[in-house]
């Protein structure tokens, strides 16, 4: 009886390993999968934010690498002001990654750190009157959508970027929302995007290869309209800009659109640049004023971020 016992024991045991030893062999193919996916979406340039870094305080509208800034001015007396964003250090990314037979979606959480830079110049004498240094966290999020396309034994042959949400960012405690932005050029629209606030934006996919192309040199009409439950007491309380380009130091630009209705729709005109780079950005960026005027308060701004190229065809 006791040797039966034991020949039990010994069959369980045997059975246990084997049973473990199935559970790693399952576990294992899958974590692979998951890094691949993960590594695949890090390294595309979908996911990048080049651009969204001013370099420092500048003009609201400016130009690098394309034409001489302008000055623009705010209303704050006799003082112009330059404000902008550095970015310090990269960005810790997180990636969570679900699958689904051949799909697989990616949700990426980006956290950036950086100084807004406020300079107040006396337009009297173009003298620095004063400066103000805010430090202020981004998170963003970005879906990217993958398709397995063949089989082989290095998972990250098998899979490729199909499509991408905009980059959604806020600063933290931010209470800004953009709700839409269209952009048309001569009345024919070229695109529109809306949100609300389940961030249904991240369920706006554009494909990889057929994301969105402008002509070189053409003026864009942009149209955003915005959110802001505690507004400044300038009106409007808040500020928009366009970013487009590359980055500061090669071709970037800058431009504020106007709310003359005070209506919360900013509106203004945009002039593409030249051809020549494979992939550009474009920010849709919305700024409290406070976040500028008044030294006390937070960085309270959020963003819209989307690749484009610039073709001739």
């Amino acid at each position: 009886m006791r040797r039966l016992k034991m020949v039990l024991l010994m069959m369980l045991a045997v059975i246990l390993v084997f049973y473990l030893a199935s559970c790693e062999n399952v576990a294992g193919p899958n974590d692979e999968l998951i890094d691949a996916i993960k590594d695949i979406v890090l390294a595309d340039s979908v996911v990048m934010l080049d651009g969204f870094d001013d370099g420092g305080a500048a003009d609201a509208d400016y130009e690098q690498g394309l034409a001489k800034a302008v000055l623009d001015t705010f209303p704050l007396d006799y003082f112009a002001v330059r404000f902008g964003r550095r970015i310090t250090g990269k960005p810790e990314r997180d990636v969570v990654v679900e699958i689904s037979g051949d799909t697989a979606v990616a949700e990426i959480t980006s956290t950036i750190y950086g100084k807004f830079i406020i300079h107040y110049v006396d337009t009297t004498n173009h003298v620095l009157r004063d400066s103000v240094i805010k430090d202020f966290t981004v998170v963003t999020k970005q879906r990217i959508k993958l398709y397995k396309y063949r089989n082989t034994r290095n998972p990250k042959r098998n899979w490729k970027v199909v499509a991408f949400t905009p980059i959604l960012g806020r600063t933290e405690g931010s209470d800004l929302e953009i709700l839409s932005v269209c952009v048309d050029h001569n009345g024919e629209e070229i695109f529109s995007i809306q949100n609300d606030s389940t961030d249904s934006i991240l369920n706006f996919y554009m494909g990889r290869e057929t994301f969105v192309n402008f002509r070189p040199n053409v003026t864009l009409h942009v149209k955003m309209s915005v959110a802001n439950p505690t507004p400044f007491v300038y009106e409007p309380g808040e500020v928009a800009l366009v970013h487009y380009g590359v980055r500061r130091g090669i071709m970037k630009a800058r431009r504020r659109l106007t709310d003359p209705e005070n209506d919360d729709v900013f509106e203004g005109l945009v002039r593409m640049h030249g051809h020549g780079s494979h992939m550009c950005r474009t920010f849709f960026d919305l700024i409290d004023m406070a976040t500028i005027f008044d030294k006390d308060a937070p960085v309270n701004s959020t963003f819209w971020a989307l690749p484009y190229r610039v073709r001739r065809h």
